[in-house]
């Protein structure tokens, strides 16, 4: 009986190990199968190239020729498709947005016909140039030009970036701007060119005829800006625009 079982043992184990080769031998025939008759692959790094070209010719043709890098936040798997004249059709479903991701749909065709689609989103970078700010500005302070540099940065979609100084000579910062912010226009205002008590000409305009007083500024005040005045003379106090750093033209 002992021996028997010995037998059925040995049989046994012959026949796994007979099993355990066969299936190696499958695998290997099913590994060297292709995986698909009449297919060919569009890989992900082609796929990546066409998102790229798409990207350039739209911003191109916005005549947006800064300096760009297009970041794919997941590698692009390679795309089986059938056999045939193959093509891909990238586009973006919105605009290409600087501040934050941006869609991609990817079409594959064969023959004309579309096979299969890819969604997926990539973050598209913006360099430019523009002035930033060498140290913290002060709200209302006075600037000049050494208070800010030319540096490379990556715009939001933001398009009051400021490159020129010129273009803020006479203005000052209407918040506190930190160092190393770029700036944008809507960062400054005009200085405050009259203050309370200040001594000013009062001048009036009525049906072509031009007239000037003294008066004294009872507020402070930026040119455009609507303040109280009184009337050196008449003791009176009028509204008035200020037209520069002596003049206030009274309001009726």
């Amino acid at each position: 009986m002992q021996k028997t079982r010995l037998k059925i043992l040995e049989h046994g184990l012959v026949f796994g190990i007979f099993n355990v080769k066969v299936l190696v031998f499958l695998l290997f025939l099913l590994m060297a199968i292709p995986t698909s008759v009449g297919a060919q692959v569009i890989s992900g790094r082609d796929i990546e190239a066409a998102t790229i070209n798409k990207i350039d010719m739209i911003l191109n043709d916005r005549g947006d020729m800064r300096r760009r890098d297009i970041h794919f936040f997941h590698q692009l798997q390679n795309v089986v498709i059938p056999d045939g004249m193959a093509s891909i059709e990238v586009e973006m479903p919105g605009r290409v947005n600087y501040a934050g991701m941006t869609s991609v749909i990817a079409r594959f065709r064969v023959d004309g016909r579309i096979c299969k689609t890819l969604s997926y989103t990539v973050k598209v970078r913006i360099y430019d140039v523009v002035l930033v700010a060498t140290h913290d500005l002060k709200f209302d302070s006075t600037i000049n030009a050494a208070d800010f540099r030319q540096d490379e940065i990556i715009v939001d979609g933001r398009t009051d970036y400021i490159k020129d100084f010129s273009l803020i000579r006479n203005l000052v910062p209407s918040q506190m701007i930190r160092a190393g912010s770029p700036v944008t226009i809507n960062m400054f205002r005009t200085a405050m060119v009259v203050v309370a008590n200040q001594p000013v000409r009062l001048r009036v305009r009525y049906h072509g005829i031009e007239a000037s007083a003294k008066g004294i500024a009872m507020n402070r005040g930026r040119v455009g800006e609507l303040i109280k005045v009184k009337n050196e003379s008449s003791g009176k106090i009028v509204t008035g625009r200020v037209i520069d750093g002596q003049t206030v033209e009274v309001i009726y």
